[in-house]
């Protein structure tokens, strides 16, 4: 990740606990990149939600629910899916229960923005059952900034909020009405925290960034060139290119490596 974010800041982070239930309720802009933000970066484990057509095929499924990821269908993926949502739903309990931490993108859908989409209502319903449950959970609002997102090289502001509180809502309101007010706060709070300046890159705040342009250049290259292509009018550039370079990147050291030994060897 040092070697294609330029720069990244996190500021709040006291604002999460370090043990108990914890909902993280995100900005949601850049695509499967949000996520590997925030967990790889993070100390405790974070279980995040994904886009359900990801989950299709059995091979992907197993994969993805390694990394601690479960699906979230939605209407557009097929509506013989949506009954999925209900087993997705109780195992977030099942995971608050435990003290676990999850990761739900509020807005329920992903597009390269710097304003903040309307928010479905899975936040407030995970929200509502685990409190009426008397569960001890912790909600607290994350707000992810890019600079942009179709360029090699982000700067990134995570900025993390104070915890949305159970006394904030209304106790004795309809389903319907707790949920309309749920947004409305939760929306207040991202805004504000959406609303803050960019950090300015830096050499010393990340030289392994600056020394990876030039020393992986080839792959940096290949790996934005190939994502342009893939990716063309969609969201996933980010992803892909940092995918890409994560999984290539002890490759192409090794034949680097092996390049520059035989070139002193025989010269």
């Amino acid at each position: 990740m040092k070697f294609f974010i330029k720069r990244i800041e996190f500021t709040g982070l006291e604002n999460i606990p370090k043990s108990g239930a914890v909902l993280l309720a995100s900005n949601h802009s850049n695509s499967f990149f949000d996520a590997v933000v925030l967990c790889g970066h993070y100390e405790r484990r974070i279980w995040s939600l994904a886009r359900g057509d990801v989950f299709k095929k059995p091979l992907a499924k197993k994969a993805l629910s390694s990394l601690y990821m479960m699906p979230m269908y939605r209407l557009s993926e097929g509506k013989e899916y949506l009954g999925d949502n209900d087993e997705t739903f109780k195992k977030c309990i099942e995971l608050f229960r435990q003290g676990e931490i999850v990761l739900i993108f509020s807005e329920g859908l992903c597009t390269n923005q710097t304003k903040l989409l309307p928010l479905k209502k899975g936040t407030g319903r995970l929200a509502q059952k685990a409190w009426g449950d008397n569960m001890d959970l912790t909600i607290v609002p994350v707000a992810i900034t890019y600079n942009n997102f179709n360029k090699f090289g982000k700067i990134v502001k995570v900025n993390v909020g104070e915890p949305l509180q159970k006394e904030e809502l209304p106790q004795d309101a309809t389903e319907g009405l707790y949920l309309k007010e749920f947004n409305r706060i939760l929306s207040d709070k991202l805004n504000k925290l959406l609303d803050v300046p960019l950090p300015k890159p830096s050499f010393w705040k990340n030289p392994w960034y600056y020394i990876g342009l030039v020393v992986n250049f080839p792959l940096n290259a290949a790996a934005t060139a190939v994502s342009r292509k893939l990716t063309r009018g969609s969201v996933f550039f980010d992803s892909i290119t940092g995918g890409l370079v994560m999984l290539l990147l002890p490759i192409y050291w090794i034949l680097l490596g092996l390049l520059i030994y035989f070139l002193t060897k025989f010269m």
